[in-house]
């Protein structure tokens, strides 16, 4: 978009100044993105979603719900091998994350440019976009829409680039929206905007013909990886995969978000935190479409696909705060608009500016105070559940938080999942995976705590709490007081004190006195500590010391992720 603001002067600033400067506010930014992406809160999707990678090669069609496709896993598959333990593996994916955070960011810069904006007008702009809240604290997370996300944008920088969108460019462009598509099927949305945007300008134009040949090449690129993908993973019969590639996100979105309610509210939660920024990218965009028939095929190009994917990302029927992620880059490429409306009027020339400099002194602000919001609670968990699980012993907990431990089902314990197994009962997945495939560790949540009803017969008298948020196979047991013990897991036991020591005593199994450790089948036992400490714990032969400690439930590990 021309701009009535000359190239020496921004913001009343030189350009040379005013680079620099601007160049300073996005590299503080960039520190704090990466502080973020260390120190938050994990959302619980980030571990569900990472670690699927675990799996890469190893039943993943079958095993993941619902069905998907696994670009994103393959991409992640890096943490795994990087990453030396659960916690690290949580951290290096954040970081890999934000590396590629910064790669879209760069390619903003790059479109800005090639929309026409000088140096200084583009460093604006991506300081703009990082002023989002949901940027910064989204953007680094392990989930699929950041990397969909960086396709998406290399996929727009592809075809405004040139002077001429050409058939070569545009399916260029197609394949790395089906490279975005394999990352999540979300990404339809990136496609319908990019091939809305050839459509429209054909027709403005009054280009007929080459916007069917446009659209056409656009679909070809598409199909390329999508086709590729399911040769390399369906061998020759690739059929499944297919399926799984249409019908596992339809299973999805024929869903919706119902089950949530109130997910609208995040559309709230954004407009307002965001208020300002959101009315200079709003209002940008409708300057730009009410003049869309003077603007160069690029610029066209550009804000068609910016409307129509913000249209399709508000409206989405969940509407979780990482899915604004999806339009905020392109929104922020038509910030500007409202500086050039106003650029011959001293007063709201200075106004808008004077709002700008607020918003963006706000968004530091926010940034810093939601590492408040922090995740060694978090970590600290992981590593001590990952120290009692061996690598090919089993664990659960229906949102996959130790990312290189195997699980007996993927079952993602979402809202729908959980409404569906309190309905089936013990015909539900959550109950047969307690009943036939026990695993050795159960690390408990508020989602464990809403299936509770339906599984509270297999936990009861089968685990033992031994630390916060963790059940393992076992029975506490006090001197002389016999206990009922359904062994889930078969193998040797031993007795050990509540601070996690070998204890000496001696124990009675089913009115048989056995020496220790003792192995144990499956099944129901009647356990007598008969000496030894007044209160003992039962448990797999392991060791315990300094994982074994008091304390209830941290019912703050996922509170306050999404505000």
């Amino acid at each position: 978009m021309k701009t009535d603001i000359s190239n020496k002067d921004f913001f009343g600033i030189a350009e040379r100044p005013a680079t620099i400067g601007l160049s300073v506010l996005i590299a503080l930014k960039i520190i704090l993105l990466f502080a973020l992406a260390y120190r938050s809160r994990f959302v619980m999707d980030e571990f569900g979603q990472l670690g699927y990678a675990k799996y890469l090669g190893n039943g993943l069609f079958d095993t993941v719900q619902p069905a998907k496709a696994v670009g994103f896993t393959i991409f992640c598959k890096l943490a795994n091998l990087i990453g030396w333990d659960a916690a690290s593996i949580m951290i290096v994916g954040r970081f890999q994350m934000a590396l590629l955070a910064c790669a879209t960011i760069a390619m903003i810069y790059a479109c800005a440019h090639a929309l026409g904006q000088d140096r200084p007008r583009a460093l604006a702009i991506v300081l703009i976009l990082l002023c989002f809240s949901n940027v910064m604290e989204r953007i680094f997370r392990t989930i699929s829409e950041p990397l969909a996300l960086f396709f998406a944008v290399e996929a727009l920088l592809v075809v405004i680039s040139g002077n001429s969108a050409s058939a070569r460019r545009i399916v260029f462009a197609g394949i790395l929206s089906g490279l975005a598509f394999l990352t999540t099927q979300k990404s339809i949305y990136f496609n319908v905007a990019l091939g809305m945007g050839l459509l429209v300008n054909a027709f403005i134009a009054r280009q007929y013909g080459a916007g069917i040949k446009r659209g056409a090449a656009l679909v070809l690129g598409w199909i390329v990886p999508i086709a590729a993908y399911c040769v390399v993973f369906g061998g020759a019969d690739p059929l499944p995969i297919v399926r799984g590639l249409i019908f596992g996100p339809v299973e999805v979105a024929s869903r919706g978000g119902v089950e949530y309610g109130g997910l609208r509210r995040f559309v709230l939660q954004t407009l307002v935190h965001n208020a300002i920024l959101y009315a200079f990218c709003f209002g940008g965009i409708v300057l730009g479409l009410l003049r869309i028939g003077a603007l160069e095929e690029r610029q066209r190009i550009a804000l068609t696909f910016t409307a129509v994917i913000t249209a399709l990302v508000f409206v989405h029927d969940q509407p979780w705060p990482y899915v604004f992620i999806m339009a905020l880059p392109f929104m922020a490429l038509w910030s500007l608009g409202v500086l050039d409306r106003n650029a011959a009027d001293a007063l709201p020339m200075r106004f808008a500016r004077a709002l700008l400099v607020i918003a963006g002194a706000i968004s530091y602000i926010s940034n810093v105070l939601y590492l408040r919001i922090d995740n060694p609670a978090q970590l600290a968990l992981i590593a001590r559940a990952e120290a009692m699980v061996e690598p090919a012993e089993f664990y659960f907990d229906g949102i996959g938080m130790l990312p290189n431990r195997p699980e007996p089902s993927t079952l993602w314990l979402d809202q729908y999942y959980i409404l569906k197994t309190l309905h089936e009962g013990s015909e539900s997945e959550a109950y047969k995976i307690l009943s036939n495939t026990p695993p050795k560790v159960i690390i408990w949540s508020y989602r464990m705590d809403m299936i509770d009803p339906v599984i509270a017969p297999l936990i009861r008298d089968s685990y033992v709490q031994i630390a916060p948020n963790i059940r393992m196979a076992g029975r506490r047991l006090r001197s002389g007081r016999p206990d009922v013990f359904k062994v889930p897991v078969p193998g040797r036991y031993n007795l050990y004190t509540t601070n996690g020591q070998p204890a000496d005593g001696k124990v009675e199994i089913n009115g048989t006195p056995r020496s220790l450790p003792l192995s144990l089948e499956a099944g129901v036992s009647d356990v007598v500590l008969r000496s030894g400490p007044a209160e003992a714990l039962l448990l797999p032969e392991g060791d315990y010391e300094n994982l074994i400690v008091a304390g209830e439930d941290n019912a703050e590990l996922f509170r306050g992720v999404y505000n």
